[in-house]
């Protein structure tokens, strides 16, 4: 990860560094069309690079500093905060350019740049938006490529024999992990392929309609992947694992707004009432049963493989219930 390709002044270019510049770039040339004005494209790629990488960047740092900070005030127990304990100032938070940033941060930063640019541009409500559906799997697809044999894309150990072809090996002859950064790399990269055939089938949907179909597809697998990762680390506060926390609520985004939809759909009434209400509940028991297994596999309450199998079983349920949202509400805003 710090393995550095060349300087720039005194800042120095690694090759995660440049393997990052270089998904942001190919992020933006799939958000281009023909009929593009270069004045509109221009703003909201801007707005976009720059609320994705500050929330990149928030993401990285607040988790880290409000764990200190409360820790400090003796709301919780003992906390190593990075900043505050190890450095002893959240100043440090502030240089950008010494790295640290989360994709969970980047993802809701660069949706929010999109909106601003609809508003700056008089864009129609979403097309900006649904135009980050194939820049968000690209970029993820080369960013968690470049984490291969890193700390950061090495997962938990492998417990089982044969899966240990799959695994990384950081010694010859050690122990083998995970390739936590692959299987993310690989469910990116089907996301990619699932919104390029939507984007260009030629059916009409409604605006932001391809972005919410994004979440759903990109987020709710992650969520359930990042169960490999250890529960050691910058972005782990205890047993809580950041990204899956931020990833779940923003799968969860859609599944709000296509239930929103129902109410205001020509059919709506009490069956649709009592479509949302089993939906959700069967969401909330999705979502409780995945959080009892991560604590279990901690605790020993449950084995490892059964709770990875309940975790995937779980977010697959929680993408049903909000893709049969979407179908309840029809197509129609």
């Amino acid at each position: 990860m710090s393995d550095v390709l060349f300087r720039l002044s005194d800042l120095p270019v690694t090759r995660y560094g440049a393997a990052v510049a270089l998904a942001a770039l190919l992020s933006l040339m799939l958000t281009t069309r023909r009929e593009d004005r270069l004045g509109p494209w221009v703003r909201f790629a801007f707005c976009t690079v720059l609320f994705g990488w500050l929330g990149a960047r928030l993401m990285f740092v607040l988790p880290d500093l409000v764990m200190g900070w409360l820790n400090e005030l003796g709301v919780i127990a003992e906390h190593n905060s990075v900043y505050l304990n190890a450095i002893g100032s959240a100043v440090p938070a502030l240089y950008f350019w010494e790295g640290g940033y989360s994709l969970a941060g980047l993802i809701p930063g660069a949706i929010l740049g999109a909106a601003i640019a609809e508003a700056a541009t008089h864009a129609r409500r979403g097309e900006w938006r649904d135009r980050l559906a194939m820049a968000l799997p690209a970029f993820m697809l080369v960013e968690r490529l470049a984490e291969y044999g890193s700390d950061i894309g090495t997962g938990v150990e492998i417990g089982k024999g044969w899966l240990t072809g799959l695994g990384i090996c950081p010694a010859e002859g050690g122990t083998y992990f995970h390739p936590l950064c692959l299987y993310e790399a690989l469910t990116a990269l089907v996301v990619l392929i699932i919104m390029v055939v939507l984007s260009f089938n030629g059916r009409k949907r409604p605006g932001g309609d391809l972005l919410r179909l994004c979440l759903v597809f990109l987020c709710l697998p992650t969520v359930a992947l990042e169960a490999f990762r250890p529960l050691t680390g910058h972005m782990i506060i205890h047993f809580v694992n950041v990204t899956q926390v931020v990833m779940m609520l923003l799968a969860l985004v859609p599944a709000i707004r296509w239930s929103h939809r129902i109410s205001k759909s020509r059919h709506g009434g009490g069956l649709r009432v009592g479509i949302r209400l089993l939906g959700w509940l069967g969401i909330g028991i999705a979502i409780g049963l995945a959080v009892y297994c991560i604590f279990g596999m901690e605790k020993d309450w449950v084995s490892r493989g059964t709770a990875y199998a309940l975790i995937a079983l779980s977010m697959a349920a929680v993408g049903g219930v909000a893709l049969s949202f979407r179908a309840a509400a029809g197509r129609k805003e």
